[in-house]
């Protein structure tokens, strides 16, 4: 049984970086507003800084901190209604820069709504967003169980939790909708339609 409290805690200290099962693959979170746990993640995964990071968020109704407003047309909310909680990511254009530490100096914003169960309790537990990237080095295959995770992270991140063996580590879907049009940039779990 994951111990959802003990995340939350872990979370909370700032600095901090824990690898959790997602919906999708195991992945590294944080405080999206806190910049030097920002910065460990870009560290731990020897990420290029110009790569920008995902947010998970609680429900569609917080979208609107985060999202400029041209971007909130009736078919963008079709989609988020249709796909989320889910394993679809929307780029969208940014609302201002507040998360800019997290998204490589772009205009744009990625972020998801997450079906898995232990993301949406830290998130009913927490005032902030999560910052979100695999759990992995830059330009490796994602990491897909407890034991191996800790065999290359183990010292370096504040707290791994055991979730299990991920046995699909497709990721998820990546469409933009930050231009006005929309655009499928990668296919994974979710098998997107346009209208």
């Amino acid at each position: 049984m994951v111990n959802v409290d003990n995340i939350v805690k872990t979370l909370n200290v700032k600095g901090s970086v824990a690898a959790i099962k997602t919906d999708t693959v195991y992945g590294f979170v944080c405080n999206a507003f806190d910049e030097s746990a920002v910065k460990k993640i870009y560290e731990l995964k020897n990420r290029d800084s110009n790569k920008p990071l995902l947010i998970f968020i609680k429900s569609i109704d917080e979208i609107i901190k985060y999202v400029d407003e041209s971007n909130l047309t009736d078919e963008t909310f079709e989609i988020m209604n249709k796909y989320w909680p889910g394993c679809l990511t929307i780029i969208f254009r940014k609302k201002d820069n507040s998360l800019n530490h997290l998204l490589a100096n772009s205009q744009d914003i990625g972020i998801r709504i997450s079906n898995d169960g232990v993301i949406k309790a830290i998130l009913e537990k927490v005032d902030y967003p999560l910052a979100q990237t695999s759990c992995n080095l830059s330009n490796e295959e994602p990491l897909c169980d407890y034991d191996s995770i800790m065999k290359k992270f183990g010292s370096k991140v504040d707290l791994v939790v055991d979730g299990g063996i991920v046995t699909d580590n497709t990721p998820s879907t990546i469409i933009s909708v930050a231009s006005g049009d929309i655009k499928v940039l990668r296919n994974g779990k979710v098998q997107f339609e346009k209208r």
